[in-house]
């Protein structure tokens, strides 16, 4: 009776093991920051992409990015290279590091879509990680629109030289057009009132 009580303690650790270690290899996420924002019509905006707890080790993996081009052109890619020279480095949040990259691209872009943004890493990353900064401008009259971010359908899988290979989740970005003033609205109704008593007199 000990005995078995002894393998069933054993195969429950083993099991909540195997589980916590499979958890640990899917915790990373790969976001947008800001996830939401306010944007006036014809302003410049950006969203940086931000990897966090990427498992030691983490060799890269690609992105598919996409959006209305109806509301939004995007104007540039800073790809976050430890190289000092390049334009992005230094632009992103100081508590994340570069991604330290071996090469590092994009396959294609066009109208709404940026296929197979790639990163990959000669010596591994870990941890939290700046991959690159996306500058667009806001079109006229866009109502709430959404930025979307995939893995991509080529290349797409992230991989760990201590892991092998993992699964991101993946979260895009909200864009809001500035919000109408409540006293703007009571005003416009305030002629629209005034326009129908001139109406009703004439």
């Amino acid at each position: 009776m000990r005995l078995n009580i002894h393998k069933s303690i054993t195969t429950a650790v083993l099991a909540i093991g195997l589980l916590a270690s499979g958890f640990t290899a899917s915790a990373a996420s790969i976001s947008m920051s800001p996830s939401s924002q306010i944007v006036a019509d014809n302003a410049s905006f950006y969203v940086d992409i931000l990897a966090t707890d990427l498992p030691s080790g983490t060799a890269g993996g690609a992105l598919d990015i996409s959006w209305a081009a109806s509301d939004m052109t995007l104007d540039s890619v800073y790809l976050a290279t430890p190289d000092p020279s390049d334009n992005g480095n230094g632009a992103f949040p100081g508590n994340w590091d570069p991604v330290s990259s071996f090469f590092t691209g994009i396959d294609s872009t066009g109208p709404g879509s940026i296929s197979g943004l790639y990163v990959g890493s000669w010596d591994g990353v870990s941890g939290n990680q700046a991959i690159a900064r996306l500058n667009f401008t806001l079109g006229t009259g866009v109502s709430n629109s959404m930025i979307n971010m995939d893995a991509a359908a080529i290349g797409g899988t992230w991989s760990s030289y201590d892991i092998g290979d993992f699964t991101n989740t993946y979260a895009g970005a909200t864009i809001n057009p500035v919000p109408v003033p409540a006293a703007l609205w009571l005003f416009g109704s305030g002629l629209v009132g005034l326009a129908g008593v001139a109406r009703r007199r004439g």
